[in-house]
């Protein structure tokens, strides 16, 4: 295991795709520092580093469905992964020691956009944290367990696919569908109950008055339950969570997304082993 770890941060330390992924959130946290001060100069805005190291979350599925999905795809391609079953390496340890490897190349991703930020922000700035320690805690655990999830996911779909065209293009469309998802399932949840009630005078000086009513497409009781647990269930969601700053849920979705982990990699582990690779 760990000559095969060893192989495998030699192989990710050469990868372009991850260098290209680190150099990007590099430039995207530069730039939201820059955002944030352009802000605060137009229009007199507060900033923290709770807001601008916030958005990156959104990102991370795309991120690491690139990285994961190169990275193996290449493995594949180049034939490293059959010389290492060759040689003697059992299956179950070549993918945990992919998915180990894959989990640190997301980790620093992420770690390299909120040192950025931490750093300009603060240095040029001067923004502080807004939010006490235990929420950023909570945050930060959150964020790992995510990253995990994603890696875990990721993981197993090029793990068992050989073509690294298809799997990448299947990994990055899922990113897309996941995102997707959680954005519909975000916007229901916001549904107001009411819509309240407001006064209006038109061009013509007429004044219109409406009375509040209920919101037909508010959700209620079991189908609310259903869609929470999937909003704190789907990386996606939890990320959405994450950029809006709510951690209020972090119990639940810190769970979610240590069975994701501990399901993809099982799952992957389970048909890797029984897989025929060419």
């Amino acid at each position: 295991m760990t000559r095969l770890l060893s192989a495998n941060f030699v192989h990710l330390k050469k990868n372009r795709c991850f260098w290209t992924c680190i150099w990007f959130m590099v430039l995207y946290g530069a730039f939201m520092v820059y955002m944030n001060y352009w802000s605060m100069c137009r229009y007199g805005y507060d900033s923290t580093l709770d807001s601008m190291c916030r958005g990156y979350t959104n990102l991370m599925g795309f991120a690491s469905a690139l990285l994961v999905s190169l990275f193996l795809g290449t493995e594949y391609s180049d034939g490293v992964i059959r010389n290492k079953l060759v040689v003697g390496h059992q299956r179950h340890t070549v993918y945990l020691a992919g998915l180990t490897v894959n989990a640190v190349g997301v980790l620093m991703i992420n770690a390299v956009y909120v040192g950025v930020v931490i750093l300009l922000g603060a240095s040029f700035l001067g923004a502080s944290w807004q939010a006490d320690p235990l929420t950023l805690l909570k945050a930060a655990a959150v964020t790992v367990l995510m990253d995990l999830s994603y890696t875990a996911i990721f993981t197993m779909c090029s793990m068992l696919n050989q073509n690294k065209a298809s799997v990448t293009a299947g990994a990055i469309l899922g990113a897309l569908i996941l995102c997707l998802m959680s954005g519909y399932i975000q916007s229901r949840l916001n549904e107001p109950k009411i819509y309240e009630a407001y006064t209006e005078v038109t061009d013509k000086g007429y004044v219109i008055t409406r009375e509040a009513v209920e919101n037909p497409f508010y959700l209620e009781g079991t189908k609310r339950e259903a869609y929470t647990v999937l909003n704190d269930l789907l990386p996606s969601g939890q990320g959405m969570q994450l950029g809006s700053g709510d951690v209020s849920r972090a119990g639940q979705m810190s769970l979610y997304s240590g069975l994701i982990l501990v399901l993809f990699t099982g799952t992957g582990i389970f048909f890797f082993c029984r897989k025929d690779i060419k």
